[in-house]
């Protein structure tokens, strides 16, 4: 079986390395491990380089423009040379592309279609109406190029999965959740005593709007006695006070044994894999519950995941909460449930499975 990636980083215009460019760095290693013949088509940045360094066959490709019929010709021959079982696109450019390749020509081969949020999500949440209404283009654009050339598509929470349903009106849709990378720690040997000095509070994500990256400052003022590691990069800057300090990009791992409670203040999200990532580890999240979010936390709800309204001071009276001192035995037991729960070769076997019935189906 050959299957074929197509990822434009970040959209056309700006690389980042959030939870989906992360989770492909290991699944595309993964999924060659099982022996399948794949080949990853990605812009040369992070993504790139670790997938090179897991010695997967790699060809650089990404979209320079929001339409660049250029990239849709790339994507076109590559499928053509490569001849893919599957082609399988990450993020919204990188779909757009590849279903016109696809559209006529290539109509046989089978696309699978992962968009990682919710389109509707990031209209109703924009903060302009300019910003709405190119986000509204591009859901009209997706949904015409779904008719065009359909394809399955892959939701990594029910909450994506019923927006492309009931929102989308999209009828071929796969729930595959998001998982713990592929090394993770297991719980009880992760989580540790609380160090002397003031509690320690994190944020690990994309400086974006839509990860609540402004609300910091704020929060932070409420909590003078508390320390803030803002770890992470993006678009927006914030300024580091006595108590934020901005540590950049970090293993997530290392990361969150240094804090005390990691705060998630999305206006948008579709899962929430930092969240997922801190409450294995037995670190408690405050979080704004929106979309995915909510249903990631559930199990965790006065354990280890504290839902707050989205504004500073409800978020400060949530981390002083989540962050007393309390017996860690119920944290611990149910941060094993969450690493077992979500772990990597069920994510993983998934994946595999779904390119098999798609490849089975196709012949």
């Amino acid at each position: 079986m050959k299957v074929m990636y197509v990822c434009t980083t970040g959209g056309s215009g700006r690389r980042q390395l959030g939870g989906a460019e992360r989770i492909l760095t290991e699944l595309i290693p993964a999924i060659a491990e099982r022996g399948v013949d794949v080949v990853a088509c990605t812009p040369d940045d992070d993504v790139a380089s670790t997938l090179r360094a897991s010695g997967i066959s790699w060809i650089e490709m990404g979209a320079r423009s929001r339409v660049d019929m250029a990239y849709a010709r790339d994507v076109g021959s590559v499928v053509d040379s490569f001849a893919p079982d599957v082609v399988c696109t990450h993020l919204l450019s990188a779909a757009m592309h590849s279903r016109a390749a696809l559209g006529l020509r290539r109509r046989k081969t089978p696309l699978v279609v992962t968009l990682h949020n919710s389109l509707w999500q990031y209209r109703d949440s924009a903060s302009s109406f300019p910003h709405k209404a190119k986000i509204q283009s591009n859901i009209v654009i997706d949904g015409l190029l779904r008719r065009l050339r359909p394809h399955a598509s892959v939701a990594v929470s029910r909450f994506e999965a019923t927006e492309l349903r009931t929102r989308g009106r999209v009828k071929n849709v796969h729930l595959i959740p998001n998982s713990l990378p592929a090394a993770w720690r297991s719980p009880l040997r992760s989580v540790e005593p609380k160090m002397p000095g003031p509690t320690r509070i994190g944020f690990l994500g994309r400086h974006e709007r839509e990860k609540g990256i402004d609300f910091l400052p704020e929060i932070a003022a409420l909590l003078p006695d508390h320390q803030f590691a803002v770890a992470g990069v993006g678009s927006i800057s914030i300024e580091p006070t006595p108590n934020i300090d901005l540590v950049g990009r970090v293993d997530a791992a290392e990361f969150l044994r240094r804090v005390d409670c990691l705060v998630v203040p999305s206006r948008v999200e579709s899962f929430g894999l930092s969240a997922l990532e801190a409450i294995s580890m037995g670190v408690p999240v405050v979080h704004s519950g929106v979309g995915g979010l909510a249903e990631v936390m559930e199990s965790a709800d006065g354990v280890l995941a504290f839902r707050a309204r989205l504004e500073p001071a409800a978020m400060a009276s949530a981390i002083r909460l989540a962050a007393a001192p309390v017996l860690p035995g119920r944290r611990l037991e149910m941060a094993d449930r969450y690493a077992q729960e979500y772990a990597f070769t069920t994510f993983v076997e998934r994946w595999h499975n779904l390119y098999r019935t798609l490849t089975h189906a196709a012949h």
